[in-house]
Parts: structure tokens; C-alpha cells; sequence
């Protein structure tokens, strides 16, 4: 799993928890899979305002580092996007690896 895509998952996790849940694999509006879908739009939400962020700084202080977690987070948005867009589920190796810090 690259950095990108584990990022991705960490964010979209992080927000998953968060979420109420009414206990449903998929029916109603706190169910696990609405749940999921609503974490990833606030997962692409707050890389988009990270990023909007970081270029801000980057107009006061022109720093390489600042330009590569800007590219680093376009990444992680890619990532998103692709999580977003498919069924594709991760395997418990890579879950595991989502978690291990």
C-alpha cells in the first residue's frame, strides 16, 4: 500500500468513527454504508481545505517542503477519489496496515 493510499484510508477512517450509526449494515441514514460514504466526502473535504491551506503558506514563504505535502495531499485526494469511485473493499493485511502506527 502506498503512503497515499494509506493516508487516505486513515483520514476516511478517522472520520467513519466519528459518525453516528444506528447499527444497520445498509438501511438508513446512519447505516454502516451511508456512514462510510459520508466519511469519505468529509475526508475529501478537509484534504481539500489542507491543501487550499498549504498553498496560502506557500505564497508567504516559498519552502520545497510546502510544494511536496501540496503534492503529497493532490495524492491523497487521487486516493480518494479512486475509494470513493469503486466497491472494492481493502483486505484484513492491508486494514491492519491502515492502523499500524
Amino acid at each position: 500500500m502506498t503512503p497515499h493510499k494509506k493516508a487516505a484510508y486513515e483520514i476516511v477512517h478517522e472520520y467513519y468513527f466519528m459518525l453516528p450509526n444506528n447499527g444497520s449494515l445498509n438501511e438508513g441514514i446512519n447505516s454502516c454504508d451511508s456512514r462510510y460514504k459520508e466519511a469519505i466526502e468529509c475526508a475529501l473535504l478537509s484534504v481539500k481545505r489542507l491543501i487550499l491551506t498549504l498553498e496560502f503558506m506557500l505564497v508567504e514563504n516559498n519552502d520545497s517542503y510546502i510544494m511536496d505535502r501540496i503534492n503529497f495531499y493532490d495524492e491523497v485526494t487521487s486516493e480518494l477519489y479512486g475509494i470513493k469511485n469503486s466497491d472494492s473493499k481493502l483486505s484484513w493485511k492491508d486494514l491492519m496496515e491502515v492502523f499500524k502506527k
